[in-house]
């Protein structure tokens, strides 16, 4: 029988994974929607400087994040979680400050900015999320069901002795 795998966490793979690839991709688009609509917050100069922007805060999330969150434990707990907005604050402040043609307003801009983002990668993201999710529940569930069928179809091996000692049975009860 097999098993559901129900993963409440955050989405993170693995940066040789085409799904951290889809990721970087949805929130550059995200990216460039929060310039057009926040210009008092947010200025990119072109599509590659959002695109870099979230490479770069992509990669500050997959390597700099975790580092930063275990610091974090005891103000994450005494903030009910709030303090992971520093957090994201930080780490757009620090893309930021690398590229060029990405800048942010001051840390409340940071604050906001990364709060939009998330919320326009989900959006954005979430067809295909429910496509994923359809597509592990009907292997769940109906991926039994094909196996036993698989079972049922398949051939019967027979075992040569027995076939022939039945033979030889019959024969005997003809005669």
């Amino acid at each position: 029988m097999s098993m559901i795998n129900v993963n409440l966490s955050g989405d993170n793979p693995k940066i040789t994974d085409k799904r951290f690839w889809i990721k970087v991709l949805i929130m550059a688009i995200a990216i460039l929607i929060t310039c057009f609509l926040f210009p008092s917050i947010v200025k990119c100069d072109s599509i590659l400087s959002a695109l870099l922007a979230s490479v770069v805060i992509s990669l500050l999330n997959a390597f700099l994040k975790p580092v930063l969150q275990l610091l974090s434990v005891p103000l994450m707990v005494f903030s009910l979680g709030l303090f992971s907005l520093v957090i994201n604050a930080v780490i757009v402040l620090l893309a930021s400050y690398f590229l060029n043609g990405f800048h942010i307003f001051g840390f409340g801009s940071a604050v906001l900015f990364s709060i939009i983002v998330t919320f326009l990668s989900f959006l954005l993201d979430l067809p295909q999320r429910i496509a994923h999710t359809k597509k592990n529940i009907e292997e769940t569930l109906f991926g039994s069901q094909r196996e036993e069928k698989a079972e049922e179809n398949k051939v019967q091996d027979t075992d040569y002795e027995e076939v022939s000692s039945k033979r030889e049975d019959n024969d005997d009860n003809d005669k």
